[in-house]
């Protein structure tokens, strides 16, 4: 018997249009829904279970009725459904059902517990939109379910397979060959739905926990230190909810390493207890101090307010409905004893919700300047030196809203020596109306992170422009190009047709094409190294696009060697090694990737790549011990990817060789591409040495071109170079110190490892 359920939101869910059904918004990390029994029944039934909905991502078709909507404004997120089930024992990971979606909804065989007290129904794990309706569940006797799984498993088949006269006979000689319990067995098990997503809890549980240490042993821990560093903790109150202050101060208040003050200034709250509630806390403590300001200053003055009230040699800022668990100083000041010239401390954070769930983790990367100026993204724990503080001035009036991004990028150009603590010390409390809970709740803190970007860029180069990101909270930095270097674009090709767009292209022609037609950049040179065999119409249209060949003669393949054949014949001051296989889309390429290069210590540039699909090619690499790779290769061409790193400008180890920049006197310096790299490595071999060196590799998030994926080779492995690759590089990497260990690595995705959590 097929039931209609009905859903009911829950959490982090809301109409994307009020009264239309069936398209939803997700306003947070954990929209969910109830699944509601049927019609006079109490419970769902257990057992054998098909479950069927339509579930999607909305299109421009879907919003066309509604023109208030613009879809390109809503945040994007791959759908993640997931069925929780409640036993009795309440919802949690251990019951759980992962759901497969294709061709547009759910169609997935399941089975239940004999005891069923709710289902609960999450369509994804972002913010995003989604369409969901006609989530019907159908329970299914035995037999019913045998035939279904049947079913299911030919329809998995090859085509071909298909037949009973092929399939029977092979299915007969496995069931006769093999025990009859086993044989059960396996046919159910291949029912079984895929494991589940991985979960934030479960990473609590099994790696923050464990690992956390004890009062006590922090305690003795800092009784050996050979400084304990007073930190002055900074705090702007301004009508806090009761419940929310009194939690922010008791977590400061319970921290281990006590050798801290909690500087707070009552921004002349209206609410009646604020000033008894300040006031007990002063008198309760003569570490905590308070300044009452007389008229409403909003966020800056108010926090200028109570940083003159600190004495110590460090301070750090929270706000005033958040909290930092007990270890949070004594991590900073462990860093500080082992090493006293670091000028700058950040840890990871995450959210809570009003019901004290923690969710949204964001494991951060280690010093990234690039990142910086694409998003906020050291945030919140992070401990600043009072000395370089003075230096800076404080916080800006004209940055209300953004005033931390701006503090930060001004602190940060004095700073030399920067630390990372890869644990969560910050709690966001996502309260209605916070900026944890979604960025458009406080349109003006754009505006004002935009000003801070803006005076960012005229102090350290020529303001070019900055203009906020698709996605709210990610911003795009570009200083103006200094002169107008000579840019050789090296383009190894074996000069082939491939077929693209549904048509033969011959790639060379067309990729000098498109550069020569759409760049905007002037001072452009061109040279392509052959193998001696290009077609008559292929020399033609090269040279009809003011081409350069060069000849590598030598046998076999080897595009490391061609591309320093090239690069050796280029006469430009940049070097652009370029595939032959690409497709300009961002008509200012050229000077988005050379803006980046021009910043001091950057030493490398690669750019967004995209499949013909529109689907993400390259995004940055990661280099961790499964070998390098590129992150959410295969995602939405316009996903933000992991705290915006897809649509932001961001540092890694590598950049893929496909679409890189680099200046010649840097690529002479590191010897060029090491040859014995024949065929891969070589572009990541490269970087790693630059970046071995001291200068950054940067990802650059606004030069975008089409990469149709080596389409005149066949995509392989050489065993050999992977092998001298770990033996060079996994002595000096024991980690990527750009991608979080918690995160999966194969394929590296920037969501937590599904076989660990």
């Amino acid at each position: 018997m097929t039931v209609e359920s009905r859903l009911k939101p829950a959490h982090h869910v809301e109409p994307l249009v009020e009264g239309v059904s069936g398209l939803w918004r997700s306003t947070g990390q954990d929209p969910n829904f109830w699944v509601l029994p049927p019609p006079g029944k109490k419970r769902h039934r257990g057992g054998w279970t098909r479950l069927i909905c339509d579930l999607r991502l909305p299109t421009p078709a879907d919003l066309a009725p509604y023109p208030a909507i613009d879809l390109a404004t809503i945040d994007k997120s791959k759908l993640n459904p997931v069925l929780y089930v409640d036993d009795g024992n309440g919802f949690r990971e251990d019951l759980c059902i992962a759901l497969e979606v294709s061709n547009g909804g759910i169609d997935n065989l399941i089975r239940l517990p004999r005891r069923v007290r709710g289902l609960r129904f999450d369509p994804m794990n972002a913010r995003g939109a989604f369409v969901l309706s006609g989530l019907r569940i159908r329970s299914l006797s035995l037999p019913a379910a045998v035939s279904e799984i049947a079913r299911r498993m030919i329809a998995g088949l090859p085509e071909s397979e298909r037949a009973w006269r092929r399939y029977a006979p092979v299915a007969l000689r496995y069931a006769t060959r093999t025990k009859p319990a086993r044989v059960w067995r396996t046919f159910f098990r291949s029912a079984r739905p895929k494991p589940a997503p991985p979960s934030y809890k479960a990473w609590i549980d099994l790696i923050e926990a464990p690992n956390k240490p004890t009062t006590a042993a922090m305690r003795v821990g800092i009784a050996q230190f050979a400084r304990r560093p007073l930190i002055s903790i900074v705090m702007p109150v301004y009508d806090t909810p009761r419940v929310w202050l009194e939690g922010a101060v008791a977590s400061v208040k319970a921290q281990a390493y006590e050798n801290w003050e909690l500087c707070l200034c009552d921004d002349h709250s209206s609410a009646p207890h604020i000033r008894p509630m300040l006031e007990a806390f002063v008198a309760g403590d003569p570490r905590i101090k308070l300044h009452r300001r007389t008229s409403n200053g909003r966020i800056s003055a108010a926090t200028n307010d109570a940083m003159a009230l600190a004495t110590g040699d460090y301070l750090t800022l929270m706000d005033h409905d958040d909290a930092i668990p007990d270890n949070a100083l004594y991590e900073f000041a462990r860093v500080l004893d082992e090493d006293d010239s670091v000028d700058f401390i950040y840890s990871d954070e995450d959210k809570v919700s009003i019901e004290g769930v923690r969710y949204e983790p964001f494991f951060k990367p280690d010093w990234s300047p690039e990142a910086l100026e694409a998003c906020m993204y050291t945030a919140h724990l992070a401990l600043y030196r009072m000395d370089i503080v003075r230096k800076v001035g404080g916080f800006r009036e004209a940055c209300n809203g953004a005033q931390d991004y701006d503090f930060v990028l001004r602190y940060t150009e004095h700073v030399r020596n920067v630390r990372h603590v890869p644990k969560v010390l910050y709690h966001w409390r996502a309260i209605p109306g916070s900026t944890a809970q979604h960025m458009d709740n406080k349109d003006y803190v754009i505006d004002a992170a935009v000003r801070g970007l803006e005076d960012r860029a005229r102090r350290t180069g020529e303001l070019d422009f900055v203009r906020p990101g698709a996605y709210k909270g990610c911003f795009e930095l570009r200083r103006k190009v200094r002169g107008t270097p000579l840019v050789s674009i090296v383009i190894p090709t074996a000069g082939r047709d491939s077929v693209i767009g549904g048509r033969s292209v011959d790639l060379a022609a067309a990729c000098v094409e498109s550069i020569r037609s759409l760049s905007t950049y002037g001072a452009i040179e061109i040279v392509a190294v052959d193998n001696g065999d290009l077609r008559p119409q292929t020399i033609e249209a090269l040279a009809g696009h003011r081409v350069r060949t060069v000849t590598y003669g030598e046998p076999g393949f080897n595009v490391a060697a061609k591309m320093n054949l090239g690069a050796r014949a280029a006469t430009g001051e940049v070097l652009v090694f370029l595939n032959d296989d690409m497709a300009v889309i961002t008509p200012d390429w050229i000077e988005a990737m050379l803006s980046v290069l021009q910043i001091d210590g950057v030493g490398a540039v690669g750019a967004k790549l995209l499949f013909e699909t529109g689907q993400i090619q390259h995004a940055g690499v990661s280099v961790l011990h499964a070998g390098p790779d590129h992150i959410r290769r295969g995602y939405p061409g316009d996903d933000p990817g992991h705290f915006f790193s897809t649509v932001g400008n961001r540092n890694y180890l590598a950049v893929t060789g496909a679409c890189m920049m680099v200046d010649r006197a840097e690529f002479e310096r590191q010897g060029g591409f090491d040859e014995r790299y024949a065929v891969n490595y070589n572009d990541i071999d490269l970087c790693l040495r630059i970046w071995e060196g001291g200068r950054r590799i940067v990802y650059c998030a606004q030069a975008c071109l089409y990469h149709y994926e080596s389409r005149n080779r066949a995509r392989t492995v050489d065993p050999g170079e992977l092998a001298r690759f770990h033996e060079r590089w996994r002595p000096v990497l024991p980690r990527d110190p750009y991608y979080g260990e918690w995160f999966e690595a194969m394929p590296p995705t920037f969501e937590l490892d599904p076989v660990r959590f």
